[in-house]
């Protein structure tokens, strides 16, 4: 028992006195410093897909919303949901309609359930949509921090993550 005591403390104290900086003297890997191409096809299609949604009526808009409900396209796919047909509704109405707003606080947290979903498979792109989403429904959800954090801590642990797998191949190569 002393042993695997005396043995733990060694190895915390060894792990204490590491740094993280690469031992070769590399740079640290940054995160790339504009949008990736998904990022920026991801923006081109969601401007396509706001101007096809300002374009119909907010009756269409309600009647769609309500059909994806019923086909349980709650938040995906992107373009043709729920979500962002009553948010469309409500860019559109002048005053808030009471079932698009009482759709868009009961389809939230089954966004933040897929945001979350996104951010453990490493799939950006959809994490930030899904963020998007829940910020457009309520710009205060408790949530958006916390996953805005995450997608950033991710990207860059990816981003580190593919220049050490780089580095190691360099090294053995």
């Amino acid at each position: 028992l002393a042993c695997a005591i005396a043995l733990t403390l060694g190895l915390g104290l060894a792990a204490c006195g590491k740094s993280d900086a690469p031992a070769s003297g590399a740079a640290t890997p940054a995160v790339p410093a504009g949008p990736t191409e998904a990022e920026k096809a991801l923006a081109a299609a969601a401007e396509k897909q706001a101007a096809a949604l300002a374009a119909l009526s907010p009756e269409e808009l309600k009647q769609r919303g309500s059909q994806a409900l019923r086909e349980q396209r709650l938040y995906a796919p992107a373009g043709d949901n729920a979500m962002e047909y009553y948010l469309a509704l409500r860019k559109q109405s002048a005053k808030p309609d009471a079932s698009a707003e009482s759709a868009l606080m009961d389809l939230q947290p089954y966004a933040v359930i897929a945001a979350e979903q996104a951010l453990g498979r490493e799939d950006w792109v959809e994490a930030e949509r899904l963020r998007k989403l829940i910020e457009a429904a309520d710009p205060n959800a408790p949530a958006l921090p916390r996953i805005a954090s995450a997608i950033e801590t991710g990207k860059t642990n990816a981003a580190k993550r593919e220049a050490d797998a780089a580095a190691l191949a360099e090294s053995q190569a």
